[in-house]
């Protein structure tokens, strides 16, 4: 982006006392810039060079470094106050925009983590889900299971009782049988009496035939 380039004091040296410098006017910008190719041409300009450093990695110990390589006879444009401000706010928008992007790419990093958090988390949730339709369906069978169960218990006591009750029968039915049989016992037996008294009888009656 191009900047206007702000009016700066140029120094030249007075010829009636040489140890001093006077500010000369913006006059004397023609001449200075007839003079700045040969500058540049013995060395680079400090211009240049200060212009370097401000769109590079700004260091005052460069810059203080770069004003000491300028000779003091030599009819420059020095640096103004307004050009450090310059200078400041760059290093200060730059130093500003270095923050902010190390500030986005930790909220960046952070938005990755929170992803990947979320993430397990929703696995962890699917896999929950999926052991609790397991474990339900599981409980569901082993319901199933025990109603089966219970079912054959009623039956197998509902087949226990009837065999009870055949059981009672039998036993009431062994009793009539036994009654019946000793009946049928005391009848043989006064029938094989009375038999007896019958044979006795007969042998009475021949033994009175014959004599």
């Amino acid at each position: 982006m191009a900047t206007e380039t702000p009016a700066v004091p140029v120094v030249v040296p007075d010829e009636g006392t040489p140890g001093e410098t006077q500010p000369a006017e913006n006059e004397g910008a023609p001449e200075l810039e007839e003079e700045l190719p040969s500058n540049a041409s013995s060395g680079g300009s400090p211009v240049d060079d200060v212009a370097c450093i401000s769109a590079g990695s700004f260091s005052y110990a460069d810059l203080e470094e770069k004003l000491k390589q300028i000779p003091s006879g030599l009819t420059v444009a020095m640096p103004s106050a307004r050009m450090f401000e310059v200078v400041e706010t760059l290093v200060s928008g730059l130093r500003g925009m270095v923050q902010q992007h190390d500030l986005f790419t930790d909220l960046l990093r952070t938005v990755d983590y929170m992803k990947v958090f979320v993430s397990q988390r929703k696995n962890s949730e699917n896999q929950l889900r999926l052991r609790l339709e397991e474990a339900e369906a599981s409980l569901s069978t082993a319901r199933e299971d025990n109603e089966a169960l219970r079912a054959d218990l009623a039956e197998a006591r509902s087949r226990e009782e009837s065999m009870d009750a055949r059981l009672h029968e039998a036993e009431d039915e062994v009793a009539l049988l036994r009654e019946e049989v000793r009946q049928l016992r005391t009848e043989v037996s006064v029938e094989k009496k009375q038999k007896e008294d019958l044979q006795l009888c007969l042998s009475a009656q021949k033994r009175r035939a014959r004599g």
